[in-house]
């Protein structure tokens, strides 16, 4: 039976699950904690059914036995940031020692007072509550590599970005190989009310086919003395997002199980009987056509609908006008920090290269360019030489017949360069073009370009 009393503690102290089999115990230790969190209490005999529903940033265990420390090692795997409490007898320095091995948080010797008992309990909370911060922090870090790009395209797919990141549904993202997909991804997360959930990915290309379902839902192996419970990364996902990249790849006799899972919203390990209730945001991507794989029949229909209550897709760089020359910027101040060089830009033909190359690779093929010519400059700027690139004729093949498009496409070219040979000075660059200073701002702003 479990039980949550009443409790002075405001809810925003979070909650403290208590697991005892002595109803004495059990409330002696509620009556001492209630001051401290909301109490939530569960009997070992029957706790596993409904673990995962109780289950607290505390924990505190009124006993050490067989039974408890079994407890103690499926809580560090399917909560590793839990923090435990095992209450042990003073007399068995075994069962201390093995508690703390078993991933404690720490011990509490009987007899103990009610004061200990509180004290150690706000202790776990404390660095429970440190913990989160550094996360948080990481996070904020990796907000900092943000998706960049100024071209109208690019603002427009952010605007999405806001848009889906606060409506909660499961999401396709679409796009060639290397464009970002990931990093849309985690800027939707990152934008979303689960953004202080977990973000876990799952790269369905590169596991093993043999491996990918055990990754996916966990795994139980029963053996003659022991069971050990591996959690999937579903499940490690709950309260957050699951990013499943390369689902295009997805083998098909695995795709109705995650279908099932997916619809349902629970999860059953390989080798269990189980079903854990999860709750999780779908971020999947894909550089495939999956419409064109469902018609292949190597990827489900039902799935493709259920993974895509959104679609966006992200353009390639080709497409993304003067983005290149300001993503090549942003890679050359960051490789110029890692690397521990003092590069200054990028020399004309550097430039004209960039521009001119159509990047099959999209902006992980420029972001190595970057770093591989960073490593080769000589000079204080980086030349075309370094970057291994030259004009690439085939982009020229797909250039507009229409005079008006071609004078356009000229405009924008010479701006762009201009621009860049300015390093954004709007004087310098309206001299460098012939200009005016008035026709400049109303080239920039008809051809979207950054300044």
């Amino acid at each position: 039976m479990f039980e949550t009393p009443r409790s002075n503690v405001s809810s925003a102290q979070g909650s403290l699950l208590i697991i005892d089999d002595d109803p004495e115990s059990q409330k002696r230790l509620s009556l001492a904690l209630e001051s401290e969190a909301s109490i939530v209490t569960a009997q070992f005999s029957n706790i596993s059914q409904a673990l995962h529903q109780l289950l607290t940033s505390i924990v505190v265990l009124g006993k050490s036995d067989v039974a408890a420390i079994s407890l103690l090692k499926e809580l560090r795997t399917i909560a590793p940031k839990t923090k435990v409490l095992v209450i042990v007898d003073n007399d068995t320095d075994g069962d201390a020692v093995l508690a703390m091995e078993s991933g404690a948080f720490d011990v509490i010797d009987r007899p103990y007072s009610d004061e200990f008992l509180r004290l150690m309990v706000r202790r776990a909370q404390h660095v429970s509550k440190l913990e989160n911060e550094v996360e948080r922090l990481k996070k904020f870090e990796r907000r900092e590599e943000s998706i960049v790009g100024g071209s109208s395209q690019m603002v427009q797919l952010m605007r999405m970005v806001e848009r889906i990141a606060a409506s909660g549904v499961d999401t396709l993202v679409a796009g060639e190989s290397g464009t970002g997909k990931a990093l849309l991804a985690r800027a939707i997360h990152d934008r979303s009310a689960r953004s202080d959930g977990p973000f876990v990915t799952v790269n369905c290309a590169s596991v093993p086919e043999n491996r990918l379902g055990a990754e996916l839902f966990g795994q139980e192996i029963i053996g003659e003395e022991a069971h050990r419970v591996l959690r999937g990364k579903i499940e490690a996902a709950n309260g957050g997002t699951l990013f499943l990249d390369d689902i295009g790849d997805m083998p098909l006799g695995l795709q109705a199980s995650v279908l099932k899972c997916l619809k349902e919203r629970s999860v059953t390990r390989q080798g269990g009987e189980q079903s854990i209730p999860v709750d999780v945001r779908v971020v999947s991507a894909s550089y495939h056509d999956l419409g064109q794989r469902v018609n292949e029949r190597r990827f489900r229909e039902d799935l493709l609908q259920l993974i895509s209550d959104v679609m966006v897709t992200i353009p390639p760089l080709r497409e993304r006008g003067d983005d290149v020359l300001l993503l090549s910027k942003t890679f050359l101040l960051q490789f110029n920090q890692t690397m521990h060089r003092n590069i200054s830009g990028f020399s004309d033909d550097a430039i004209e290269a960039l521009i001119g190359h159509s990047w099959p690779g999209n902006v992980r093929e420029l972001q190595n360019k970057i770093k591989s010519a960073l490593i080769m400059a000589d000079g204080n700027k980086i030349t075309a030489a370094d970057l291994s690139l030259t004009k690439d004729h085939k982009k020229d093949s797909g250039l507009p017949l229409n005079l008006r498009q071609v004078r356009e496409e000229a405009e924008r070219h010479a701006v762009t360069r201009a621009l860049a040979r300015a390093q954004g000075n709007m004087s310098q660059t309206a001299t460098l073009l012939g200009v005016s200073r008035p026709t400049l701002y109303t080239l920039i702003e008809k051809y979207s370009l950054q300044r």
